[in-house]
């Protein structure tokens, strides 16, 4: 169908009366009705200045009677009036997203840097709809917020054309009818006196307030002078600076009418303003000022006693945990556990209300974050109140200790993750966990339960914890570490995770020998371990040589002290390997004696050292795949050879070989590049700190300075000693969040096991240096602008008839190079990538499929393209299918694109989406409003729900757009055709139409009560749509896909034909010409007789409603 199509002068007529009616009812509307409110219907909020320092003012806000379907609202403080500035990076002095809108209110603090503030200007505050940029449209309401001259004063200094103190617009009083801020001496009452040549006193006395909560501060006053009034107020101790006529105090009162120079006045100070942890103190200064040293008058501790407290503020029960069996009665303290026990956690005094702030994903940062009850291995010091790292805390099982009435405020994309885990705490802190024991990943410390505070906030009232005798599995190796004839063999036993044992026996036997030990013999070699540390020991044991037998086997085990090896005393056993090489040694020769020389001692040549690693092969995957298309450069002395980074020792080692601990450095770098130069990540100067048998820590050197990249579990490591050197073989590694943020730029990604060898220095093992690796960027061939070929095309008549009604045909073509690839499939006049094909033996290739939906009628040419080029020249004429087909309208879309991509985009990229006419609903794009046509018949048609999507990251080097979204069916397949456009990841201009991106099968689905349902059907990428995006191959797996399309109870009936089947035609051409419009054409035979009513009675309020959704999803944004 074309868009020059001209409607019938009956429509024409109809369409004009309706354009003439709204116009009137527009015109109309415009006079009588008032300008919209910038607030919603019932929406009010409030904002003040809650706190102002030099580095900046907290203002708290607060809003009610939001939309009832309101899950979250952006609360930003502006320069007022200039919301059109603001955007996702800026316009703003501060401004928070809040997730946890409950029952239409919020509540939340912004913090506004001095940097962002001016106090020549006016500020306020703006609450609008998430997901948009605040407009008239969008902005629930709006509050001004007074920032007072002495909080200015904070923030910027005393501002010198201001007397501080004696502004008489300020009114600090709180008695009724009193006004402080007239002029002094111009009314009853007023003059604040002289001031008193004798000093005034206080004296005052506290009482818990009867029937209230709160505390009665009674203040009497002496030699006051001649002061007819001053104020008095109950603050925390020092703070004066701090009172302002809206707070910064617990009580306040204009005490007027002062006779005699005395007065007494009872301040009442609510429970809610106070803190039982902090002192008070009344103050009395001049009336119509602010308490300043110079206004001051008198000061005096307010006197709250325990019992006092007590009565209206109880001293909370600090947290404490208890830990029993599983029968929750008997303590598990003492009793010897391992894997897949279960224990019950008790805890109380874990306020429900506390830990408050946080991440802000999953729990929004407005609401308790909760608690974490752990159980596993953690460091001695492993409190996040201490400043311990996350590595410090190995988890095995974890429970998450939240209170019900925040978990239902936790957006529902998350709470199912929370609820798995989820235990309640009750309003008075108490709670009840089961959990399963088991090994933590790492073991950095001692196995117990604990709990902290969860979602990133520390409280160190809530870190507690509970050892527990968890058994793990023991170990032991035992490699040769000399083996001659005279000296015999020695093998050096290292054990550990022992646990808390003093001491143990270790012995050399004929291997499932152990029966045969006793005190006296049964072995080749024992010691008695009398120091095990920290669950650990090395020992070495030496048998004659004379003792071995080569046809036998041999191993070493350690066992509980002052016992017989058996089954139930044995920690662990390992494996004594013998090499051929070095049973010759013990065999030593046969020939005669040799005259003996003066022994010298030898001077011991220590092997040199070395780390070698392949550091992360996913992340060298990524630098060297097709999206970040980078380069990996070995400088610095390192090499690589076999995929490994070498990097030789450096001179300098702590390394004690006595103890097992101490340092050791490494020399060399390793630089990572990509997406143009946008990532740029450099791994240089690993060195390795051992701090006990089973655990190490790798620093590396980044941007200048030394961060802890990774932890290493060296009880997995394979250690071998010889000839003075040490080797941990792949001890497995795991990245820190330090490393992760401050190394590879928040990249998360799995760390490559660490060997490195403790010995001598020197240079790195041989291997390559400079540039490495690097990614092939292979340059696409652009299209051509016009068919390269109108010939040599082979097509039977029944598939050309086929394609040129819109149907599946097959063409071959020959002439290209036996089996070859990527000859690809453009149809004209407008390039269009259909796909690729690969050439038979014979150099034959074909092709079968239909054109795109999105193709107009007319004259087009198929070709292939490749070593050769060959073409097809004919004509579509869709409009000479057969009619029978329905009309569509308010079809939806969920597509999620693709999941990865989307956490690419807002991980590594740091980027985001912007969304036109689409919503984002987690894990889902949400396309509505849809319209078009479906054949029943045959399963073909075409849905247009338009849109926009734009992909930003890498600071804009990422700039892509997918717009014009489409659904096409073709029988049991389906397409999402979309037009693409921007820069690529690889970072090419791409600006394609109509491509058929997302390819899915329908599977056979037919309408249900009128309805097509697509219920999370796979989707690949297409030739075309990989050709495009230039990030994926084709064939990638994408997100599923789902719709809904409505079709109409009578879709798939046979339309009986009639002699005004072109004259409907053409009515319904002019009808749906505002969808061609939008870029996506509509099939005239795509129509039935009965469209032309119902277009003619609803055409119009059509329009509108779409247009209107247009509206509301305009200038939509995801903040990432």
């Amino acid at each position: 169908m074309n868009d020059t199509a001209t409607a019938p002068t009956a429509s024409s007529r109809l369409r004009a009366l309706a354009a003439a009616l709204i116009s009137l009812l527009l015109a109309v509307a415009g006079l009588t009705v008032a300008q919209p409110a910038l607030a919603a219907d019932g929406v009010a909020v409030t904002a003040s200045v809650s706190s102002a320092t030099s580095a900046g003012v907290q203002v708290q806000v607060q809003a009610s009677g939001l939309p009832a379907d309101a899950t979250g609202a952006y609360v930003a403080l502006i320069e007022t009036g200039t919301e059109a500035s603001v955007t996702g990076s800026g316009g703003f002095a501060a401004m928070q997203w809040v997730r946890g809108v409950s029952a239409g209110a919020l509540t939340v603090a912004l913090d506004a840097p001095a940097e962002k503030l001016d106090r020549a200007k006016t500020y306020e505050v703006v609450v609008w709809r998430e997901h948009s940029s605040p407009d008239a449209t969008t902005i629930y309401a709006r509050g001004g917020v007074a920032v007072s001259a002495a909080q200015w004063d904070a923030v910027f200094g005393t501002d010198p054309g201001t007397d501080p103190g004696t502004d008489p617009g300020t009114n600090p009083g709180t008695g009724p009818g009193t006004d402080p801020g007239t002029d002094p001496g111009t009314g009853p009452g007023t003059d604040p006196g002289t001031v008193p040549t004798v000093a005034p006193k206080i004296t005052v006395a506290s009482a818990v307030t009867a029937g209230a909560a709160g505390i009665t501060a009674t203040v009497d006053g002496t030699d006051f002078g001649s002061a007819t009034g001053v104020y008095a107020a109950v603050i925390e101790t020092g703070t004066e600076a701090a009172v302002t006529a809206g707070g910064g105090y617990a009580a306040m009162q204009y005490v007027r009418g002062i006779a005699g120079g005395t007065f007494r006045v009872a301040l009442v100070a609510p429970v809610a303003a106070l803190d039982r942890t902090k002192t008070y103190e009344v103050l009395v200064w001049t009336q119509h000022t602010l308490p300043t040293a110079a206004t001051i008058l008198a000061r005096a501790a307010v006197p709250i006693g325990a019992a006092e407290w007590d009565a209206i503020l109880p001293a909370p029960a600090a947290p404490s945990i208890e830990v029993f069996l599983s029968d929750g009665t008997t303590p598990a303290t003492g009793t010897a556990l391992k894997a897949g026990d279960k224990v019950v956690v008790k805890g109380s005094g874990y306020d429900p209300t506390a830990n408050v702030g946080g991440r802000g994903v999953p729990i929004p940062s407005n609401l308790p974050q909760g608690t974490y009850v752990v159980f596993g291995n953690f460091a001695d010091t492993w409190q996040p109140s201490k400043g311990a790292a996350s590595s410090a805390r190995s988890v095995g099982t974890q429970a998450w200790a939240l209170a019900e009435g925040v978990l239902n405020q936790v957006p529902s994309q998350y709470q199912s993750m929370i609820r798995a885990q989820w235990v309640d705490i009750a309003a008075d802190g108490t709670f009840q966990a089961t959990l399963t024991l088991k090994d933590a990943a790492a073991t950095p410390g001692s196995y117990g339960v604990y709990t902290y505070a969860a979602g990133g906030v520390v409280n160190a009232d809530q870190e507690r914890s509970v050892l527990l005798d968890y058994g793990t599995h023991a170990s032991i190796s035992a490699p040769v570490t000399s083996a001659t004839a005279t000296g015999g063999l020695t093998v050096t036993a290292s054990a550990s995770r022992l646990g808390g044992i003093p001491g143990a026996y270790v012995a050399l036997i004929e291997k499932g020998a152990e029966s045969q030990v006793t005190a006296g013999g049964g072995f080749l070699a024992m010691q008695y371990v009398r120091a095990v540390t920290w669950g650990a020991f090395s020992a070495d044991l030496t048998a004659a040589a004379s003792a071995l037998d080569e046809t036998k086997a041999y191993e070493v085990i350690v066992w509980q002290q002052h016992t017989m090896p058996s089954a139930s005393t044995i920690y662990a056993r390992g494996d004594v390997t013998i090499t051929p090489q070095q049973w010759a040694a013990l065999r030593g020769t046969t020939t005669g004696p040799e005259t003996p020389t003066t022994p010298t001692t030898p001077t011991e040549t220590v092997p040199g050292g070395s780390l070698r690693w392949a550091i992360s092969s996913s992340f060298v995957n990524y630098i060297t795949g097709p999206i970040a298309k980078g380069a990996i450069d070995v400088t610095g002395g390192a090499t690589r050879s076999g995929g490994q980074f070498q990097f030789g020792q450096a001179t300098g080692s702590t390394y004690d070989r006595n103890t097992g601990l101490g340092t050791v450095s490494y020399v060399g770098a390793v630089r990572f590049t990509g997406h143009q130069g946008v990532l740029d990540v450099t791994i240089s100067a690993p060195q390795v700190r051992i701090t006990s048998a089973d655990r190490a820590t790798l620093f590396v050197t980044s941007g200048g300075a030394q961060v802890s990249f990774a932890t290493l579990d060296l009880s997995r490591a394979a250690k071998v000693t010889a000839n003075g050197a040490v080797t941990y073989a792949a001890a497995p590694a795991a990245l820190t969040s330090e490393g992760r943020d401050r190394v590879l730029q928040g990249y998360s990604t799995d760390l490559n096991p660490v060997t490195f060898t403790i010995g001598s220095a020197a240079a790195a093992p041989a291997g390559s240096t400079g540039t490495v690796a690097a990614a092939s960027v292979v340059k696409k061939k652009p299209l051509p602008a016009t068919a390269p070929a109108s010939t040599g095309i082979e097509i039977a008549p029944a598939d050309l008839e086929a394609l040129q009604t819109g149907g599946q045909a097959t063409i071959t073509a020959s002439g290209f190079q036996p089996g070859e690839k990527d000859i690809r499939v453009v149809v004209y006049s407008t390039p269009v990538l259909l796909g690729t094909v690969t050439a038979d033996a014979g150099g034959v290739a074909s092709w079968t499929g239909s054109l795109p939906a999105s193709l107009e009628d007319g004259a087009h040419t198929l070709t292939l393209q490749g070593s050769v080029d060959r073409g097809l020249a004919f004509s579509l004429a869709r409009a000479a299918s057969p009619i029978g087909a329905c009309t569509v309208e308010g079809a939806t879309l969920d597509w999620g694109f693709k999941e990865s991509f989307r956490t690419y985009i807002e991980g590594i990229a740091k980027g985001g989406w912007t969304l036109d006419g689409v919503a984002y609903e987690y894990p889902e794009f949400v396309w509505t409003g849809g319209s078009g046509s479906f054949d029943g018949e045959s399963g073909a048609g075409l849905v247009t729900y338009g849109g926009r999507i734009v992909f930003t990251g890498h600071d804009g080097a990422l700039n892509t757009t997918l717009s014009n979204v489409r659904i096409e069916l073709a029988g049991d397949t389906g397409y999402i055709v979309t037009d693409i456009a921007g820069t690529t990841q690889g970072g090419e201009t791409v600006d394609q139409r109509d491509v058929r991106f997302a390819e899915f099968s329908v599977g056979g689905a037919t309408p249900v009560d009128g309805v097509l349902t697509i219920d999370g059907a796979a989707a690949t990428l297409t030739d075309a749509g990989a050709a495009a995006f230039g990030t994926y191959a084709a064939g990638e797996a994408l997100d599923p896909v789902s719709a809904v399309i409505p079709v109409g109870t009578g879709c798939g009936a046979a339309v009986e034909e009639t002699d005004a089947g072109s004259a409907a035609t053409t009515q319904v051409t002019a009808v749906t010409a505002p969808v061609a419009e939008s870029g996506a054409p509509i099939w005239p035979w795509l129509v039935g007789g009965f469209v032309v009513v119902a277009a003619a009675t609803a055409g119009g309020v059509l329009l509108v409603r779409r247009n209107r959704a247009a509206g509301e999803k305009a200038g939509e944004t995801v903040d990432v």
